[in-house]
């Protein structure tokens, strides 16, 4: 699937590779370092903040404690190597954020081949501009985080609102897990997004704050992360939806019907713009604010003239809907399969 997403924006075959990038990370202590626990806890909190998968060498013995070391070099300057001290200069998280940003950014992140942690890339070819890898990431999951992944989209799509810390600790806890450390796991795999503190900030194709794209599934409004993750909404759940959207060029209103699989645009020569920044990095930071609808073809090439740092493409209606079906259907069982699952179950 994620092949045959970036095939619709080539319309030439993708190979299957992942991109990888030398980024060590390294987590330097004495042993009962008393100020461990709050820099460790701001150094996972800023690979989850990045999309980088929480892959980090802890070490203790005798080094100034404690220390973060990304490549090699101590987040705080010089090469962390020294006597064995408490340090009264402790690692900030805007230090351990712009040094693993420094990373991501040079030239051996691109360097294929690297050994280290897997840098998260949503843009991986001219115009894929979001994970059309999502699915695979998602099945690749062990069973636990799984479930708590689709107990956090279920909630979403229940309730219009994303679930309260309580709520991901009971389906944390469920399945025999720490729920920060789920949450901070999937987002690693971009299944999620959080803030510093940890809070979610998208749990694709959901938004637990307002966006341009509103999703009415079932009596139950929702916000889409944008106009592909809004056409997908309704395929993952397996019901009807209706999308309300506006075109950002024009602000005229744009509107998609889906019902029984199949898609109805107002106006009827409504088009999507699939585009990105062409940054490394999570989907919420390259690309989730310029995927969007809009009224035709024309205002959609007129916007992306005016805004020519993008990287971007015009889909027509099916390939928008191709898209959001096929990286975002996978992602839930049907409520339909699962309603005809329990209806057999009571025969």
């Amino acid at each position: 699937m994620a092949r045959r997403a970036a095939e619709l924006l080539t319309g030439q075959p993708v190979p299957d590779r992942g991109h990888t990038g030398e980024v060590i990370v390294e987590l330097r202590s004495v042993p009962d370092c008393p100020n461990l626990a709050p820099v460790r806890e701001s150094l996972y909190a800023s690979l989850a903040n990045l999309g980088l998968p929480p892959e980090v060498a802890e070490l203790v013995g005798d080094y100034p404690s404690p220390s973060v070391l990304v490549n090699g070099v101590d987040v705080m300057g010089g090469t962390g190597d020294g006597s064995a001290a408490c340090r009264l200069d402790l690692p900030t998280a805007e230090h351990i954020r712009a040094a693993l940003q420094r990373a991501m950014t040079s030239e051996s992140v691109a360097a294929p081949g690297g050994a280290g942690l897997q840098v998260l890339d949503c843009c991986a070819g001219p115009g894929n501009a979001i994970r059309a890898d999502r699915p695979r990431r998602a099945e690749q999951l062990p069973d636990g985080l799984r479930q708590v992944h689709q107990a956090i989209l279920r909630h979403f799509a229940a309730t219009g609102s994303a679930p309260s810390h309580a709520d991901i600790s009971s389906a944390a806890e469920a399945v025999g897990l720490d729920p920060d450390f789920a949450v901070h796991q999937l987002a690693a795999q971009d299944l999620v997004a959080v803030d510093g503190d940890g809070r979610l900030v998208a749990a694709y194709p959901f938004s637990p704050v307002p966006t341009p794209h509103v999703v009415s599934l079932d009596g139950v409004d929702v916000f889409a992360m944008c106009a592909i993750d809004a056409l997908g909404m309704p395929f993952m759940l397996g019901v009807d939806a209706v999308v309300t959207s506006a075109d950002p060029h024009t602000g005229e209103p744009v509107q998609v019907s889906i019902a029984e699989g199949t898609a109805t645009y107002q106006p009827p020569q409504a088009v999507v713009v699939y585009a990105a920044t062409g940054a490394t990095g999570r989907s919420v930071d390259t690309c989730c604010t310029t995927i969007n609808f809009f009224t035709s073809a024309g205002n959609a090439r007129a916007w992306i003239a005016a805004h020519p740092t993008l990287t971007a493409t015009v889909l027509d209606q099916d390939q928008a809907v191709t898209l959001g079906r096929d990286i975002f259907e996978p992602l839930l069982v049907p409520q339909r399969t699962i309603q005809s699952l329990n209806a057999a179950a009571m025969t």
